[in-house]
């Protein structure tokens, strides 16, 4: 038999088919009781329905036996999607001298008879065929001829209801995604936001005591200052988190110094650092520089170095970054009062919320260490937690350079 030539549609067809996920897929009640009824009509033991790609047939149904490929090089159904007629018929193959050398004419099935409809998509794509065969020479009355048109035109309805069905699931899946989104997003700027602005009120209530003296005062104004740059500069990154998370418009790719946003997040927890007596300590390398997004690493050590001024006090808080080949590593380290294995596997585990009291009984929600395991899986990263109690807690990073 002569190669069927190669279609210059397959790529098209291929991803077609691939769209109405019939490709490799378990045999299907709705399809097998085509090729039964086709058989049926057509008085035939062998019906396919046969999905080509570009080095072989896929069976998506047959009423012979349990093969479900074939090479397309011997096939019939690739000469039937060349072919402009509506069915493509062959009396005895054995006396055709495009198929009489073909393995299936010269043994196991013997074929002889066979006739296929083109599956035509509503793109015009011939993704394969409805067709029927016999070992013993035939040719179809009209009325069998219209019922297998017929039966293959009923295989592309079912093919668009599973498409219908696929779409429908999505839009189902992505307005349960948004709806998720904004409540999370609601949730981060009521924990990320809370609580500077709850130490900003302290501030201000001290400073309107009679307990400090005017210099105390000035240095708490100060202070309240460079808190209030930080909250309104935190706003600004969730807001931009926000957008990029409902409009999807992805991990945003620049080139970040890590060193600089390290020292910018310290300039905004220097307030409560201090009021806990807690030293800031940055030991990123100056020199280190990644491709990644900004706002992610921004949220990441802020939700970091908030954790562990939370958890620590008279102490203090370490961050070091540096690249390591193909990686960067960074580790977050205080000597707070630390955790125990329980709630550490829960966080690494992304199980539940985590909230615990800290050191000056502070109150969180919980979705920090949450949301911040979420940006570092966004980034293809990963982290793990190392924490003895009452000696402290280091959060480790791994991320693609």
């Amino acid at each position: 038999m002569k190669n069927a030539t190669t279609l210059t549609t397959d790529a098209q067809r291929i991803w077609e088919k691939y769209n109405y996920e019939i490709l490799d897929t378990s045999k299907e009640e709705e399809f097998d009781d085509i090729v039964k009824l086709a058989s049926q009509i057509c008085n035939v033991p062998i019906s396919l329905i046969s999905l080509l790609e570009t080095g072989r047939q896929w069976h998506n149904a047959e009423s012979y036996h349990n093969v479900n490929e074939s090479v397309r090089k011997s096939s019939f159904c690739a000469c039937t999607l060349m072919q402009e007629e509506e069915i493509f018929e062959i009396d005895d193959a054995s006396k055709d001298v495009r198929f009489a050398n073909s393995p299936l004419v010269l043994d196991e099935p013997n074929i002889r008879f066979y006739a296929g409809v083109p599956l035509v998509s509503k793109n015009g794509l011939k993704l394969g065929t409805l067709c029927v065969l016999n070992s013993e020479p035939q040719h179809l009355t009209d009325e069998q001829s219209f019922g297998l048109k017929v039966l293959a035109k009923q295989v592309i309805k079912l093919l668009d209801l599973r498409l219908i069905n696929k779409e429908l699931r999505l839009k189902e899946l992505k307005l349960k995604e948004q709806s998720e989104m904004q409540n999370r997003i609601i949730s981060i700027i009521a924990h990320d936001v809370r609580s500077p602005l709850a130490s900003l009120k302290q501030i201000i209530d001290f400073t309107k005591s009679d307990l400090l003296s005017e210099e105390e005062s000035a240095d708490l104004m100060n202070m309240a200052e460079t808190h209030l740059d930080g909250t309104l500069d935190l706003l600004s990154d969730l807001l931009e988190w926000g957008r990029m998370q409902i409009t999807k418009t992805g991990i945003e790719t620049k080139a970040v110094d890590v060193f600089k946003i390290t020292q910018e997040r310290f300039c905004q927890a220097s307030a409560s650092a201090s009021m806990k007596n807690n030293e800031l300590i940055n030991l990123v390398d100056k020199d280190l520089v990644m491709n990644t997004d900004p706002n992610a690493i921004q949220f990441i050590i802020r939700n970091l170095l908030s954790n562990a001024i939370k958890f620590t006090e008279n102490g203090s808080i370490t961050v070091y970054a540096h690249r390591e080949e193909d990686k960067v590593l960074i580790s977050v380290s205080d000597t707070g009062i630390g955790m125990d294995d329980n709630i550490r596997r829960k966080i690494l585990a992304g199980e539940s919320k985590q909230t615990t009291l800290g050191t000056k009984k502070e109150i969180g929600s919980g979705l920090g260490l949450m949301f911040t395991k979420d940006f570092i899986h966004s980034l293809g990263g990963t982290m793990t937690i190392k924490s003895n109690k009452n000696k402290g807690t280091t959060f480790y990073i791994e991320l693609k350079a």
